[in-house]
């Protein structure tokens, strides 16, 4: 399925003139009540699809043709698909392949990965057979590149190095979105030649870094930190920490995986106070096959958000159109409008999660888990 994707520069002319009604769409979906991400509402609008992307919505009936496959989604929500902004595949010992297999009938339809584990003992090689097989699949899948190769200098054995000459080389590879989350945070506050060489070869590509600054309360470091160019971050444990990072434009990923379950603390950042949530993430980080099977993946985490007072709109904002923002590919993802990807979850019920069907490209891959 991914192989057949075209960017939207190519599908320009089809999208608007099935939008337009001068061609039939491929799938309507008609009845349900639509998320939208970007005011916060729920709108009975219906959804016109051309290829595997959204040609409009709202009142969508001059759009229907006699071969267009029309879906009753009465009594759905309509979620666009979740992503996950950063997750570490490896720690789920399976392939990517696997992985998507287990992740998509959940209703995570992108993944953010940081291929980190393999990049330690594979090198360049081990990140590109990664991201060549994301490549490959109805999940969408991006990849950061790894920044702290190996990750504990001098006491460790890994099975590479990574400077800025790597660092540039790889984002040129199609799938690369941006530079895994930088651990190495004493290095970019002393001025680390190969540190800030690596946060260059980044920004001179355009493309975003993510964080990992492990200091709790430490404001100015984390200033100094986000001075550098530095996005995101998803080391928060407390409010303090979450709302600090808010504050200071950081994209907040608040963690609940196998390994970290911080959205108990970090959420009360957003229900405890007035502030803006559109900075806010939610991410898995790391997820190990059983919490997979017994709880779930980003639908999980979204429901502990909610569970732990978080508006179940904002919620999703937080795994959809917030995470897609981060990334700078909102034209793309993150939201059921003109032009996106037709990634789409039926839900039963808002608070409970509960994903019924899942769209990926326009198809249905999915019903009931």
């Amino acid at each position: 399925m991914a192989l057949t994707r075209r960017p939207l520069a190519e599908v320009t002319q089809e999208l608007v003139a099935a939008a337009t009604g001068k061609t039939p769409a491929d799938t309507v979906i008609k009845g349900g009540k639509v998320i939208n991400v970007f005011t916060g509402e729920i709108l009975n609008w219906d959804i016109a699809i051309k290829g595997d992307r959204i040609a409009t919505v709202g009142d969508v009936s001059h759009t229907i043709g006699p071969s267009t496959n029309v879906i009753d989604a009465t009594g759905y929500y309509l979620s666009p698909g979740f992503l996950d902004g950063h997750v570490h595949v490896e720690s789920s010992m399976v392939t990517v392949t696997q992985f998507a297999r287990a992740v998509l009938p959940l209703g995570t339809t992108g993944i953010f990965m940081d291929p980190h584990e393999i990049a330690n003992v594979l090198g360049m090689e081990g990140v590109r057979l990664m991201v060549e097989e994301g490549l490959q699949l109805p999940l969408k899948v991006f990849a950061t590149m790894p920044s702290c190769v190996p990750a504990a200098p001098a006491f460790e054995d890994a099975g590479a190095v990574f400077g800025p000459e790597e660092i540039a080389e790889a984002m040129k590879w199609p799938g690369i979105c941006g530079l895994g989350e930088m651990m190495n945070f004493p290095g970019v506050l002393t001025g680390d030649p190969g540190v800030h060489g690596e946060l260059k070869a980044t920004l001179d590509a355009h493309k975003p870094i993510t964080g990992h600054y492990s200091m709790p309360g430490d404001f100015q470091g984390v200033a100094a930190y986000t001075a550098a160019g530095i996005r995101s971050d998803h080391e928060s444990v407390l409010k303090e920490d979450a709302l600090n990072r808010l504050r200071l434009g950081m994209y907040t990923k608040m963690r609940e995986g196998s390994a970290w379950h911080d959205v108990a603390a970090t959420v009360k950042s957003l229900t405890e106070t007035a502030i803006d949530s559109r900075r806010a993430v939610l991410v898995s980080d790391d997820v190990h096959p059983e919490t997979l099977l017994s709880t779930g993946h980003l639908n999980h985490v979204v429901r502990r958000a909610i569970s732990e007072g978080l508006n179940p709109i904002k919620a999703i904002q937080a795994v959809t159109i917030n995470c897609a923002e981060c990334f700078g590919m909102d034209q793309e993802l993150g939201a059921i409008a003109p032009g996106r990807y037709a990634d789409i979850l039926f839900l039963k019920d808002l608070a409970k999660v509960e994903i019924e069907k899942v769209m990926v490209d326009g198809q249905i891959i999915a019903e009931k888990g």
